[in-house]
């Protein structure tokens, strides 16, 4: 039996290449993984220009009467200088006069005519000068983030409307289990519908993927074998549900012997999940997982998504927080780290949920979080700081 550790190292280094890339439009980027550096092609800001609605004045001007000799809206190039004795009114965002130093708050002004006079005299000088925010060179999105709207946002700012980003990795899934029918179908007596494939199938795609295939077959090592045979030939990753364990009817590691590939580990220190294959052929990986919906959920949150994210060359850690527990928690064994769903609650507290095995899917429904009892600890009290995975 492999620690968790041990086993997330063991498939970090099975990777060897992570995914082409690709060029894709901006409103295509969420979730996609930057495959450049990101440099700005010009000053931010582009010109000296107005924070704020009001009047562009010399400093030294400010506690005479003004004439106003322009307007400025924004994306208007000014016509005149401000000169002595003179101002121009101005709008967020536009730019600022030549001999202009200062723009005071329009509600800091007295306006009779075509003069002002500043009634409130601050000392800042309400000007976003040029290149303060960033100067062109600058790096500004770098390889290996994960992007989001506010990326699409900063990519823009710098014409950089094709971003290259890498290829999702692909995956298949097959659940395994002559007791499975399909979740439209109502179960017959010793029958379950087939909650795990469609479980693992939004796990895949939440965590960047595109799932090719999610397939349903009964306990046939041969029909099996065929179709994870075929898998191979269109995935980068295949998933199997189901036959994870020794039992008779358990083919996983039959399979992948029958294939040719490195099975690197089957047994996994961790509860839910204990039982978990995983193996390579080359470039391509293989998962045996539990049937048990929450155990496979804990094994894809614990190994898939690591691999995913190497694979798609995304540099960004999977967040793990420590924060205090809101109450006692026991347990009778200790040899393995027990996942367990959690709330965090409005105190930054971890507030556990019923939990009654890894058949109890429904555990999950109302958790943000999994929390993780190491190994070795039976109790762990009220105030004492656990590992926490936000889902």
């Amino acid at each position: 039996m492999i620690n968790l550790n041990d086993a997330l190292e063991v498939i970090s280094n099975s990777v060897s290449r992570i995914m082409a890339s690709e060029r894709i439009a901006l409103p295509e980027i969420s979730g996609r993984i930057l495959a450049e550096d990101i440099f700005s092609d010009m000053n931010f800001p582009s010109f000296d220009k107005s924070a704020m609605d009001g009047y562009a004045i010399k400093r030294a001007e400010i506690d005479d009467d003004l004439r106003v000799v322009e307007f400025i809206p924004a994306g208007k190039m000014p016509e005149l200088e401000v000169v002595d004795g003179c101002c121009s009114k101005i709008m967020t965002g536009a730019m600022i006069p030549k001999g202009a130093d200062m723009v005071v708050k329009v509600e800091d002004v007295l306006r009779h005519g075509d003069f002002i006079k500043v009634v409130q005299t601050a000392s800042k000088k309400n000007i976003l000068f040029e290149g303060e925010d960033v100067k062109k060179g600058d790096l500004i999105l770098s390889k290996g983030r994960r992007l989001n709207s506010v990326h699409a946002g900063l990519l823009a700012s710098v014409g950089a409307v094709k971003p290259l980003v890498y290829k999702k990795p692909l995956v298949s899934i097959i659940s395994t289990g002559s007791e499975l029918v399909s979740p439209e179908n109502f179960p017959g007596p010793s029958q379950i519908r087939n909650s795990n494939s469609s479980q693992l199938q939004v796990l895949a795609v939440e965590s960047g993927t595109e799932v090719i295939e999610a397939t349903q077959v009964d306990d046939n090592e041969q029909r099996i074998f065929n179709m994870v045979e075929s898998a191979l030939a269109k995935s980068d990753i295949v998933v199997l549900t189901g036959g994870a364990s020794v039992g008779d009817l358990d083919f996983t590691s039959r399979i992948f012997d029958g294939l040719k590939a490195v099975t690197h580990f089957t047994r996994l220190g961790i509860q839910p999940g204990k039982p978990v294959l995983f193996a390579t052929i080359g470039n391509k990986y293989l998962f045996g997982l539990s049937g048990n919906p929450v155990s496979s959920f804990v094994q894809f949150q614990l190994l898939l998504k690591p691999l995913i994210a190497r694979l798609s060359g995304n540099k960004e850690q999977d967040r793990i927080i420590k924060l205090p527990l809101s109450e006692e928690k026991t347990r009778k064994k200790a040899e393995r780290q027990l996942f367990f769903p959690v709330i965090i609650n409005d105190n930054m507290e971890v507030q556990s949920i019923e939990y009654h095995g890894s058949a109890h899917l429904n555990s999950y429904q109302s958790a943000n979080a999994m929390a993780c009892f190491p190994i070795g600890v039976k109790i762990l009290k009220k105030g004492d700081l656990v590992d926490v995975r936000p889902l």
